[in-house]
Parts: C-alpha cells; structure tokens; sequence
C-alpha cells in the first residue's frame, strides 16, 4: 500500500488541512505561511463583492480584514471533505475597528456566518466560494438601518 502524495490527499488530510489553515490564518492571523495551504495562481469568489486572483490578490484582501477587525475569531461549526472539494460553515465574531467595505470603522462586536465551499488541486487549496451574512453584518455595522 502506498502513501498518498500530496496531490492525491485523502480526505481525512484535507480535512487536518482545513483545520490547521482555519486554526493558523483565520484565528491566528498568521499570513506568512499562505503557500503551503493555497496554490499561486488561486481564485477565491467572496460572495459576487470582488474575486481575488493569485495568492498577492488573496493575503492584501485578508490584511485588510485583520486591520478593520483585530480580534476577528473564527468558529468551525461543519466541515465536509468529498473528492477534491471541502465544504466548511462557521461564524465570525470581531470588533470593526477599521474602515472595511467601504464602511468607517463603527465600534460595534459584530457575529457573522459564513459558508466556504472549496476545490483542491495539487494538495492544496485552489478556489473557493465565499458565501457570509452580509445582510446581517452591514445591519450590525450600522451601515443598513434596522426597520422596527
């Protein structure tokens, strides 16, 4: 029996990958290790706002975030591996300190969720779909005023 490469993961590493990848960037803002989870020439879809190409594109969208949120965390509720695809939901919760999407920085602790579907090639992270409460965020950002 052989070991699989890396461009043949197995779910279950894939799986281990995403944790780590969630666990290192997400939760620990930690940017300089981009290349051993995404591949160079990435695509990632945020949610028809904009689609960031290759891993430059990628780490300047997600400074951007850490500076607007500081103490963003994020909490993995579900992950799903099948194939070359992963499918991970969780929640976001941060305090905007920073002007992000074009909003001032409000103050505000914020909650949001969010649903990542992704595509692995070469053992590795190559696109995703970004898909978050954006509704429910701006609403909490003060940017869309609450109906009563």
């Amino acid at each position: 029996m052989t070991t699989p490469t890396r461009s043949e993961a197995t779910p279950s590493q894939y799986e281990a990958m995403i944790r780590q990848y969630i666990a290192a960037v997400f939760n620990g803002h930690d940017l300089d290790g981009l290349d051993q989870y995404w591949v160079p020439d990435l695509v990632s879809h945020w949610m028809g706002q904009e689609t960031l190409r290759g891993l430059p594109a990628w780490r300047e969208g997600m400074v951007g975030f850490f500076a607007a949120f500081p103490d963003a965390a994020y909490t993995l509720d579900d992950l799903f591996v099948a194939g070359d695809r992963a499918v991970w939901r969780g929640v976001w919760r941060a305090t905007q300190r920073g002007t992000w999407a074009g909003i001032a920085a409000s103050g505000h602790a914020v909650t949001w969720s969010v649903i990542i579907i992704a595509r692995f090639a070469g053992g590795k992270l190559a696109e995703d779909w970004v898909e978050y409460d954006r509704l429910g965020l701006f609403r909490q950002l003060g940017a869309i005023p609450i109906s009563r």
